[in-house]
């Protein structure tokens, strides 16, 4: 189940205040997480702008593991998910109707159940960012670390089954600039890097259009080159065939 987690944390990079933050070290122990997601919600757009995606179709292409890899992101409102993968001579679909998901490899289809439907769960929720503790998650403020040699909040989330994903946030520009997702695989759990860089503007949203997933040894760098907001998905496109 490797390849698939390592698939659904790249979806996710589609989706995740205006207080000025002062640097004395009494307001850095007392920073409050959902201060620090605010001000990302506003970096990237704001809540209004957030709250009125409907659906977004994103195309992502890369290399990774000696292939060229391509994602096409389907995501509609308020949780369901179609992904599709080709790397290669592999063709992988998962599809997420809001209450259960399945992977097909080829011919091969695998119900996706437990930590990794958790994980999902997040993945397809488009307003899970608006509000994580509504879908059970927990925050926590674990202080400042440099990322790319610039202060950076660090918020970590425990997951409803109990994953733990840490994110970073630019202190000054608000923005997302890394997540460490700890993944569970058959040979073990590890922690997964994805750097997010050249944020770009599409219908009043930031996305970053540069991402580099960092796994195992291995490495995925994909450009974003195309996101669609709301062009009316058809429901069509998640349902999953019996």
């Amino acid at each position: 189940m490797k390849n698939l987690i390592s698939a659904l944390t790249l979806a996710f990079i589609l989706f995740n205040s205006s207080q000025i933050f002062s640097q004395d070290s009494t307001s850095v122990n007392n920073v409050d997480p959902k201060v620090v997601l605010e001000k990302y919600i506003t970096a990237i757009g704001g809540r209004d702008v957030f709250s009125k995606i409907e659906d977004r179709t994103t195309i992502m292409r890369g290399t990774g593991m000696g292939q060229s890899i391509t994602f096409v992101v389907k995501q509609k409102a308020p949780n369901k998910l179609r992904q599709e993968v080709k790397a290669g001579g592999m063709n992988q679909v998962v599809i997420f109707d809001g209450e259960k998901a399945v992977m097909t490899v080829m011919d091969k289809k695998v119900e996706i159940k437990d930590k990794e439907l958790d994980a999902l769960k997040v993945e397809a929720s488009l307003g899970f960012m608006l509000d994580p503790e509504k879908y059970g998650a927990k925050l926590s403020y674990e202080g400042i670390e440099k990322i790319k040699d610039k202060d950076a909040y660090k918020i970590k989330m425990v997951l409803p089954a109990g994953m733990n994903w840490i994110s970073f946030y630019d202190v000054e520009s608000g923005l997302k600039v890394e997540d460490q997702r700890e993944i569970e695989s058959p040979k073990g759990t590890y922690i997964q890097t994805i750097d997010y860089d050249d944020y770009k503007d599409v219908d009043g949203m930031k996305y970053p259009f540069k991402i580099v997933q960092t796994f195992g040894g291995q490495s995925v760098d994909v450009t974003v080159t195309s996101i669609k907001v709301n062009k009316g998905l058809s429901d069509d496109i998640f349902v999953i065939a019996e």
